[in-house]
């Protein structure tokens, strides 16, 4: 075991420490780029240098195994979501890119992604689809991921919404982003991280799972279905995580008062 965390709040605690001063989302903030430039320039960014980039990053430097895949056949040629537990920096953004392709793969984020000066336009091309704090903008929102899903576009997103690197279990995300594939009518994939014992290095082995397609059942009222299709995600992350075999970072529960 390498460290300790500790943590008072499953759902709020965040370890990103990422420092990046947070701006709020403003009303004429666009979600997509338009025109030939926009298009020419999600080409080359998106498909040309991160695509590449991203494969390469995850098979030959962090050496990810994916498994399951086969599951994901037959539904590259629509518009999916896929969830995944939020456990590492830079692979939680190329996964969803990895495991989507050919298809773009936009990845639902916290407005801070597009917090950064000089960033929001290079974060735009490259698929984040950030949720505004205003109840007023959610409109705007939801109708961005019904555009992706409608572009033929994967919709990624992370449920537990904060990132704890390396932790083998599945907190208990709610229910509420199990919204968009309802209302879309649309398939749902889970994918999820588990980190297993090498022989040869302190770090843990990075093994990926898929599972799926879950189906928003159409013959139930919208917030039962919202709950029931959480509910199979929910299970088959947490039946996947059960295959890490080793404990990287430790997460200890600590009262907030007790906390140093």
């Amino acid at each position: 075991m390498e460290r300790t965390l500790y943590y008072s709040d499953e759902i709020n605690d965040d370890f990103a420490a990422t420092r990046i001063k947070h701006r709020k989302l403003k009303s004429d903030y666009r979600y997509f780029n338009r025109g030939v430039i926009g298009m020419l320039l999600k080409l080359f960014l998106y498909r040309i240098v991160v695509t590449s980039v991203g494969f390469f990053y995850t098979k030959f430097i962090k050496r990810v195994t994916y498994r399951n895949k086969k599951v994901l056949r037959g539904y590259k040629n629509r518009g999916c979501f896929i969830y995944g537990n939020h456990t590492a920096y830079a692979l939680d953004a190329y996964n969803p890119t990895y495991l989507a392709f050919p298809r773009p793969a936009d990845i639902i984020v916290n407005a801070d992604a597009v917090s950064v000066r000089g960033l929001k336009k290079i974060m735009r091309t490259l698929g984040a689809l950030p949720i505004p704090e205003d109840f007023h903008l959610m409109p705007k929102f939801n109708c961005a991921v019904e555009e992706a899903i409608n572009k033929r576009h994967w919709v990624a997103v992370y449920p537990e919404a904060h990132i704890w690197p390396y932790y083998t279990g599945i907190r208990n995300f709610p229910s509420v982003s199990f919204n968009y594939p309802v209302r879309c009518n649309a398939p749902v994939f889970a994918y999820t991280m588990t980190y297993k014992k090498r022989k040869l290095s302190k770090y843990p082995k990075r093994t990926v799972y898929v599972d799926g397609p879950f189906f928003p059942d159409t013959a139930l009222p919208q917030k039962a279905a919202v709950r029931k299709l959480r509910d199979e995600v929910y299970k088959a992350m947490c039946e996947r995580s059960r295959l890490s075999d080793c404990e990287y970072v430790s997460y200890v529960y600590k009262p907030e008062e007790n906390q140093a």
